[in-house]
């Protein structure tokens, strides 16, 4: 059984195939999107995936005035997704209830992570 999720930005993902744009491996073997092309005006951050190791869902952010996140420990440092519904929260947390059957991969930019999938190992 594979549980599919997408959150935050899945605009990023299906962007990269719709334009041009190609996939390329970056340092330690991790894929990266990104223009083939950059015009003059146009700037970018990579999209990199991996799979996370470690998670800490905030259940009240503070201050209250912050929004609150999932953190997934994935490319040997903290990333956050803001306002995770329950249907996320449930199937991340009971992935890493159950790591012999099931891993997280995330994409992320920078410190934001964009998507990610629950997926049978």
């Amino acid at each position: 059984m594979i549980c599919l999720i997408l959150a935050a930005v899945p605009s990023v993902l299906s962007a990269a195939s719709s334009q041009d744009k190609g996939v390329a491996l970056g340092s330690g073997g991790q894929q990266s999107t990104a223009p083939a092309t950059l015009g003059k005006s146009m700037s970018t951050t990579a999209v990199t995936s991996n799979v996370a190791t470690e998670y800490w869902l905030e259940l009240k952010a503070y201050p209250a005035s912050n929004a609150r996140a999932l953190w997934l420990y994935v490319g040997n440092d903290w990333r956050y997704l803001s306002n995770p519904s329950s249907n996320i929260e449930t199937s991340v947390q009971n992935a890493f209830a159950n790591p012999d059957e099931f891993q997280v991969k995330v994409w992320y930019s920078g410190q934001k992570i964009v998507g990610l999938v629950v997926m049978t190992k």
